[in-house]
């Protein structure tokens, strides 16, 4: 009989462990924040259907006053047929973290379908990121490497102007988000995927010659993430988050193309 009180009493303990653990509260939090992002590109024609892009870009952040990231890119663009194009592209990411920078890789690949209606150049791009960092994570805040699927869907409008301007939104989906869970030291990771960003555009190419474009765009993004923190000790959940952010960038591209 006392081992039986003792058991019972265990299993309620754990019980009352779990709920507790589920019942903490979600801590939100809301910002915003104005943006830029200023990119310099050269385009080689390897083929008909085959381009190399070489590109660096930097990013600000705190309204253009601190430098956020730099980004070095090789991207390779394939279209074998008409309607049907493909993408792959890597990026090497420098991320400022105050007295820090570290390190992050970036793996894009796409397929894109294009369909001309009237004037309009529409076109929808499936494009799966895998984001892998150079130091330690913890797999139960953040997943190493990190998956998302980006559903983009553009209308660029076509006339006899130098101006190409053009219009997407563009839908940011996780796709091995950590979910919380009640004590990182016992519990397997757990997901919980959702859509994390909300990204709405409107821009112009402006077509200098030949050789020469740029490209000026507004950019606004509804991002959210949500997160966990443990106890160190015990490994018991502390808090959960939702960090939501609105950040406003304004961008501007110059392309040379061989």
């Amino acid at each position: 009989m006392k081992r039986v009180i003792i058991s019972l009493m265990s299993v309620l303990c754990a019980g009352v462990f779990t709920l507790n653990a589920q019942e903490i509260p979600l801590q939100r939090t809301s910002d915003s924040d104005i943006q830029s992002r200023w990119r310099v590109a050269l385009e080689i024609p390897l083929s008909k259907t085959l381009d190399l892009t070489i590109s660096e870009q930097l990013r600000t952040k705190n309204s253009f006053e601190n430098l956020d990231k730099i980004l070095t890119s090789l991207t390779l663009d394939y279209s074998p047929w008409q309607h049907v194009g493909f993408e792959g592209e890597y990026v090497f990411v420098n991320v400022n973290e105050g007295s820090d920078w570290k390190i992050k890789h970036r793996l894009n690949l796409a397929v894109i379908g294009k369909l001309s209606v009237g004037r309009f150049d529409l076109s929808l791009r499936e494009r799966l990121r895998l984001v892998m960092r150079s130091y330690s994570t913890d797999k139960y805040i953040t997943p190493d490497p990190f998956a998302t699927l980006r559903t983009r869907l553009k209308a660029d409008y076509r006339n006899k102007s130098r101006w190409k301007p053009y219009a997407y939104v563009e839908l940011y989906t996780t796709l091995n988000a950590p979910a919380a869970v009640d004590n990182r030291l016992t519990d397997a990771v757990e997901r919980d995927n959702y859509i994390n960003r909300l990204r709405l555009c409107i821009g112009s190419t402006m077509k200098i010659n030949n050789h020469n474009s740029m490209d000026f765009y507004y950019m606004t993004h509804f991002n959210r993430s949500f997160g966990a923190k443990y106890d160190d000790a015990s490994g018991a959940l502390a808090s959960r988050t939702l960090k939501r952010v609105t950040a406003h960038v304004i961008g501007v591209d110059y392309k040379f193309k061989l």
